[in-house]
């Protein structure tokens, strides 16, 4: 059974968009069909995709419009075999504007949810990358998923807005009695020899436990070169880099077996 899971964070640069886009590649490569829905008008995850697999990516209609006929199939860009996108780009802005127009009060924030019971058959996984405010784009996503995936930066303004971000997937459950689940908080681009980056992690695994994956992505300078070139696994030093990400992605992968057992 398909699973959608939601990629987020309240504060912008902490790694969603480079960690949904690594676990789509993954996924992909493990022969799992796989949708990663760029959820964010800025389109980074859409960027670093085209980046990666090294062709622009072109849809037949825009996102946007495919929500405002609500029907998103035709927007679904074949990137291989296994990995489709639903690109993003700036007139996806127009989103909470046409919710409004377009959609009875009751039904704004499960627009995403209701569109992707039309397709999300065809898939094994739908990742959803979204962008870093509490917004109908945020709402949406996380109303449409089976479980939510935190990325933490281990810097002190990131740890802040992880522990609101908690806070509010608590809230969003309990307003709506939705069945989303955190899978798990990931510490992200740890500095091994910085004495912060241990702090946020001992008050994170203080605060939020076992939520807290065991498995972390460190810093590494490759990761930046993916942000200029494209996710890659051409030598050592990227080959090392995509090990931890799998790491994290087969920790989370055991932690859905886990609950659904």
């Amino acid at each position: 059974m398909v699973k959608v899971l939601t990629v987020g964070n309240f504060k912008g640069g902490v790694g969603k968009s480079t960690t949904s886009s690594v676990f789509t590649c993954l996924l992909g490569n493990a022969n799992k069909k796989v949708l990663l829905i760029d959820f964010d008008p800025q389109g980074n995850s859409s960027e670093l995709i085209e980046k990666t697999f090294e062709q622009k990516l072109t849809q037949n209609v825009s996102t946007i419009q495919a929500i405002e006929n609500t029907d998103l199939q035709p927007a679904i860009v074949k990137v291989t075999e296994n990995v489709d996108i639903l690109k993003a780009d700036w007139s996806l802005a127009v989103l909470p504007e046409l919710i409004e127009e377009r959609f009875a009060k009751k039904d704004r924030l499960f627009v995403l949810d209701h569109l992707l019971t039309k397709i999300k058959e065809s898939y094994d996984y739908i990742l959803i990358d979204t962008p870093p405010t509490l917004s109908i784009y945020t709402n949406n996503a996380i109303l449409a998923s089976d479980y939510v995936i935190m990325v933490l930066q281990t810097q002190q303004q990131a740890y802040s807005s992880s522990v609101k971000f908690v806070q509010y997937l608590q809230q969003l459950q309990k307003d709506y009695d939705d069945s989303f689940d955190l899978l798990g908080i990931v510490p992200y681009l740890i500095n091994k020899q910085g004495p912060v980056d241990q702090e946020v992690i001992n008050d994170a695994e203080k605060v939020f436990g076992i939520a807290m994956t065991t498995s972390k992505i460190y810093h590494r300078e490759r990761v930046k070169r993916w942000g200029r070139f494209g996710i890659k696994s051409d030598d050592t030093w990227d080959q090392r880099t995509l090990k931890m990400y799998d790491n994290v992605l087969n920790e989370l992968l055991a932690r859905i077996n886990y609950k659904e057992r």
